[in-house]
């Protein structure tokens, strides 16, 4: 069978089993249908990159197998699309589908056969779920995806690799295609985050533009003994909990929820907004001189002029914070109400 054939029939089985579902509670492709659509982006942009890249794999005998030599690199390419398609199969598992009683799970069936038997499911994202937990599962449901006849196509090498690339997730791994797979992924969701940010009544835009306000009118101090804030250049740190909490508050005046605060600062994350250590955490310690000698605070630091108005800037007085290199515990997250 050739590839075209094998690949239309896997794509065909991919919808079945992530059917209308999104790929994200608020963050990227949130809308229903979002993760098969942010998925076949991510397979696309793959294989973008292996056209325009020679790379070489090292067999465990020594021997060098090109990802573009001409015997194998049809397959390679196969092995791209198909870790690509689906490197976010595990987040089905971080959602919970119920349709007459009946409680979806992903092991047993697609979720387009739920769908059938159930008539109507409803989906929601599960509250325990963890960020980024989900890349290391996806491989649990390629049952759902690859036909014998796949397997027979890629040989033992490249389906080894492919298994080893959705295990270890799209993170740091040192392996090419991993890494192809998580600059693709990056790539679209960034493609889906500027326009998302922008919306005014995104959550990510109400909540700099409420800590402007409140910077605005003085509830939250910067720069000064005991402040929320401390900015030192482009770089605004915004001390957390207590300064989400009071944004938090001031939107629930005008009736507006934010999302919890961890899922708010995986928004900020996604959005490109909020620094990041090397472990994916977007809160930090920070190490500044404080009244009675150094104080360090846990703190969410983001673009100066996202977060300062302008007119405000040229009265602050000078601070200088350090940024700890040492991870920091997330903040606890805040139930919606």
């Amino acid at each position: 069978m050739e590839v075209r054939a094998l690949g239309e029939r896997l794509l065909e089985r991919f919808a079945v089993t992530v059917g209308d579902l999104p790929a994200s509670a608020a963050h990227h492709h949130a809308e229903p249908g979002g993760l098969y659509r942010h998925s076949l982006e991510v397979a696309l942009k793959a294989l973008e990159e292996f056209e325009g890249n020679m790379k070489m794999e090292r067999r465990s005998d020594g021997s060098v197998d090109s990802f573009r030599s001409s015997r194998n690199r049809s397959r390679w390419q196969y092995a791209t699309f198909i870790a690509a398609l689906c490197h976010d199969l595990g987040k089905l598992f971080e959602l919970q589908v119920r349709g007459k009683g009946e409680t979806w799970c992903p092991l047993d069936e697609p979720y387009a056969q739920f769908g059938r038997r159930t008539k109507t499911p409803v989906a929601s994202w599960r509250p325990e779920r963890e960020h980024g937990a989900h890349a290391r599962l996806s491989s649990f449901l390629m049952h759902h995806i690859l036909s014998r006849a796949d397997i027979t196509y890629l040989g033992l090498p490249r389906f080894v690799h492919l298994a080893t690339c959705l295990a270890d997730g799209h993170g740091e791994s040192a392996t090419p295609l991993a890494q192809t797979v998580s600059r693709a992924d990056q790539a679209s969701v960034e493609q889906a985050q500027p326009a998302l940010a922008a919306q005014p009544n995104n959550p990510v835009s109400l909540f700099l533009q409420a800590l402007q306000e409140l910077i605005e009118n003085g509830a939250l101090g910067v720069n000064s003994p005991g402040a929320q804030v401390y900015v030192e250049g482009d770089k605004a740190a915004v001390v957390v909990p207590i300064a989400v909490s009071q944004a938090r508050e001031r939107l629930m005046a005008r009736q507006i929820k934010l999302p919890p605060n961890t899922n708010l600062y995986n928004l900020l994350r996604s959005a490109r907004l909020v620094e990041a250590d090397q472990t994916g955490r977007s809160v930090r310690k920070i190490k500044l001189q404080g009244r009675q000698g150094p104080i360090s605070l846990s703190v969410v630091i983001l673009p100066t002029d996202r977060v300062v108005p302008k007119q405000i800037l040229s009265t602050l007085p000078p601070t200088h914070f350090e940024i700890d290199t040492e991870p920091a515990p997330e903040a606890i997250p805040v139930a919606e109400e």
